[in-house]
């Protein structure tokens, strides 16, 4: 009975060597496997780039903050100066930028039609100077924060 399992575990196994699972085909640059919503969570200690927009239930676009955030565990308050700057009235474009105090830009790419993807999904790349690329998925549009002004600054985009 041993060597007939023996026998059955070598059989399978050589099988398995000589008829490999072909690797997948290369993807293009936007498609990323999806990955469960719990396993991009935020409160992971990593740095990552929030793409907001800020304003009243009445009018939640009055202006579009971009924030930097060292740690983005502890990025639900008010940024500081330094890793804050405006972007655009419409994150959804090919070459948006936005440069902070310190001097770095951060540049980013999103496809135009994101707000159609899932919560979560993959919508574009960004970058800010250094090898390491972030990537850019559709937030829930949670709130962040509330600005001095009373404004709630929504997550549309989070950048990882």
């Amino acid at each position: 009975m041993v060597a007939f399992s023996l026998l059955t575990i070598a059989t399978l196994l050589g099988s398995a060597l000589a008829n490999p699972v072909p690797a997948p085909a290369a993807s293009s640059d936007l498609e990323i496997p999806a990955v469960n919503a719990s396993e991009v969570d935020k409160r992971q200690t990593t740095e990552g780039v929030y793409l907001l927009n800020c304003g009243t239930a009445s009018n939640p676009n009055i202006y579009h903050p971009v924030v930097y955030c060292p740690d983005i565990s502890n990025c639900g308050r008010i940024p500081s100066n330094n890793n804050l700057c405006y972007g655009p009235t419409w994150w959804e474009t090919s070459t948006g930028a936005c440069r902070f105090p310190t001097g770095v830009t951060f540049t980013w790419n999103i496809v135009a039609n994101a707000q159609d993807y899932g919560d979560m999904d993959v919508v574009g790349r960004g970058n800010n100077g250094r090898p390491r690329e972030f990537i850019i998925r559709k937030d829930r549009k949670g709130v962040l924060y509330t600005d001095g002004q009373g404004y709630q600054c929504r997550a549309i985009y989070v950048a990882i």
